[in-house]
């Protein structure tokens, strides 16, 4: 379900909260979310009895192996700089959330960047605001297709090749990591039930697993599902049922939406949309 966190000086509004400075979103203090007809996807969007996609859905028209497809690496960004620019501001708002949540003075933060590439989008720089010590990302393991492009992903400490569409099974232990992200790319996922089960299967219990998406992408590698219709409210469901339909039987807490899109015209910028929950506690 879509859980409402309380905190001072809030407004309730459609399914999440709004402060005097913020949106609270999956316990993240969401300082550049807004509320918006993405952002309230959710509302009156019950959880279906049964997943609601056939195989079909997830089968993309072009059948060629990612890992071919991305044999070459691209070096591209798959969003405009205004919109990466608000993904960016988003994970400094979940990694310094991941900080507070430990209580440690010193805290030490595990993440999980799926489908990377040369980038993560993680800021590079965490600057004190006075109430928290700086965030220091003691792990970033990235897991992608092209050996080239992780290897220079400035946020890396370790990296790895797999493609999840053909081996979903994550190559870590249960619940090391903090925070899990996904920058752009769980419209390609085709088999996301097994790849969501492994995300909660190796997040510490209240870990952050963020799926972010824009409306960009290879139309002959995304899955069908993905363009009846193509619009952000409809991405969001979809995230949403694949949050809800796995995880095992304690499953996932908290699934919110973040319009994180730039201000500006739509049409003349990218929008830019996460889809998170908690794993459990």
């Amino acid at each position: 379900m879509l859980a409402l966190l309380l905190s001072p000086l809030l407004l309730v509004v459609a399914g999440c909260v709004v402060t005097s400075e913020a949106l609270v979103l999956s316990g993240v203090d969401v300082r550049n979310a807004k509320v918006s007809p993405i952002s309230r996807a959710l509302d009156d969007f019950p959880r279906p009895d049964a997943f609601p996609y056939a195989a079909a859905d997830l089968q993309p028209l072009d059948p060629l192996d990612d890992g071919v497809f991305y044999f070459w690496p691209k070096l591209a960004h798959h969003a405009g700089a205004e919109a990466r620019a608000e993904l960016q501001e988003y994970y400094r708002c979940a990694l310094r959330a991941a900080c507070a949540d430990g209580g440690d003075p010193d805290p030490k933060i595990s993440c999980l960047d799926l489908c990377s590439s040369f980038t993560s989008h993680y800021p590079r720089v965490y600057p004190s605001d006075g109430q928290l010590n700086d965030v220091v990302l003691d792990r970033v393991a990235v897991l992608g297709l092209n050996a080239a492009e992780l290897l220079l992903n400035p946020s890396k400490t370790e990296w790895r090749v797999q493609n999840l569409n053909t081996n979903p099974k994550l190559p870590y232990g249960d619940a090391e990591f903090d925070v899990i992200t996904n920058s752009l790319s769980v419209d390609y996922l085709t088999r996301p039930l097994d790849v969501f089960d492994e995300m909660h299967r190796v997040l510490k219990p209240g870990g952050l697993a963020a799926m972010a998406f824009t409306n960009r992408c290879f139309p002959t590698k995304v899955v069908p599902i993905w363009t009846r219709p193509f619009s952000e409210e409809h991405h969001a469901r979809i995230v949403a049922n694949y949050f809800r339909f796995s995880g095992g039987p304690a499953g996932w807490d908290d699934i919110s939406v973040a319009d994180v899109s730039p201000s500006g015209w739509a049409g003349l910028r990218d929008p830019m949309v996460v889809v998170a929950a908690r794993k459990s506690s």
